[in-house]
């Protein structure tokens, strides 16, 4: 059983100024712990030996992990990445390719967070939930994850229309990007060992594009990958998780071999369908003795429980919806 963990950023929460909070998936000193523990316990292998073993086959090691971050946050070089080095740890960045060496872009979902943070209003009006409120400041947080999640839900284009006409409403021109790494960095850190995968180049919702789209983000990253890096192994991850049939399809006509969801369960390479790996989504409430029993096998079965149950609430049938990031 191949166990997958996924992180986006390792950070104290106060230093999230420009960056939604939500991306923080824990401390660098919860980071560490885990880490050790992992060094200690199970045995981390890479990427590459992850497709070797599919492509052989071949077994893999007993108590096989495989670290995964996604987005490229440009703070994994300065913190989560020695921790790594020092316990020789490998690992995989997925990266949105049209975000390196373009510190104008943001992210949406940082750009809505930025605007929400920024602004004196007490009140906003937002299709289709009417007027929401923005004081005091756990009812603005609860109003900035409402939106956060309708724009998951709804087709990308109208989505960035709602994201860039909020921002504006809000007083945010342009949100301020430059928190993603740089190619040159990218480079550095794939020479020194991190293997770097493909998360579309614009981080579009797969589910939620035209199937041209999808080509077109899966194809575009893999190529901006060879480009850049001089590599592209044919690994992908689903920006938010979000995939169906259709998308999977594409994956498969693109030559992808592994891609990554966050639903949550076990991983048997012999038995799976290798484009929805599961992964375990690390997120700041996890204790130490949390993490510790989420690698166990009661413990990765428990989280595919409560994901199935939780995703049956929040999406009313909908399978491939996830509210663990966006």
């Amino acid at each position: 059983m191949l166990r997958i963990l996924a992180y986006h950023r390792v950070a104290e929460l106060r230093d999230t100024p420009i960056v939604d909070s939500r991306s923080v998936s824990t401390t660098p000193e919860g980071f560490a712990r885990q880490m050790e523990h992992l060094a200690r316990f199970y045995r981390v292998v890479s990427m590459p030996e992850v497709l070797e073993a599919v492509e052989k086959p071949r077994a893999l090691p007993k108590h096989a992990v495989l670290i995964t971050f996604d987005d490229a946050y440009a703070d994994f070089a300065e913190i989560a990445w020695p921790i790594l080095k020092q316990l020789r740890l490998p690992a995989t960045m997925f990266v949105p390719t049209a975000y390196p060496d373009h510190p104008e872009r943001a992210f949406w979902s940082d750009a809505l967070y930025q605007a929400f943070a920024a602004t004196m209003r007490t009140e906003i009006n937002v299709a289709p939930f009417g007027r929401l409120a923005l004081f005091p400041l756990d009812q603005k947080r609860r109003s900035l994850r409402a939106i956060q999640d309708h724009v998951t839900r709804i087709p990308h284009c109208q989505a960035m229309g709602l994201v860039v006409s909020l921002c504006e409403e809000l007083g945010l021109s342009c949100g301020q990007g430059g928190s993603v790494l740089t190619w040159k960095q990218l480079r550095e850190l794939a020479q020194q060992g991190l293997t770097v995968g493909s998360h579309t180049r614009t981080h579009s919702i797969m589910t939620l594009v035209t199937p041209e789209q999808m080509r077109e983000e899966v194809q575009g990253s893999q190529e901006d990958l060879q480009r850049e890096i001089g590599a592209c192994l044919p690994i992908f991850c689903y920006p938010n998780g979000n995939h169906n049939d259709t998308v999977v399809s594409v994956l498969r006509e693109q030559g992808i071999r592994l891609a990554f969801t966050t639903l949550s369960g076990p991983n048997k390479l012999d038995s799976l369908d290798l484009l929805r790996l599961r992964r375990t989504v690390v997120m700041p409430r996890t204790t130490p003795a949390i993490f510790r029993l989420r690698l166990l096998r009661l413990g990765i079965h428990l989280d595919a429980w409560r994901d199935r149950k939780q995703r049956g609430v929040l999406t009313r049938g909908l399978p491939e919806y996830r509210t663990d990031h966006v």
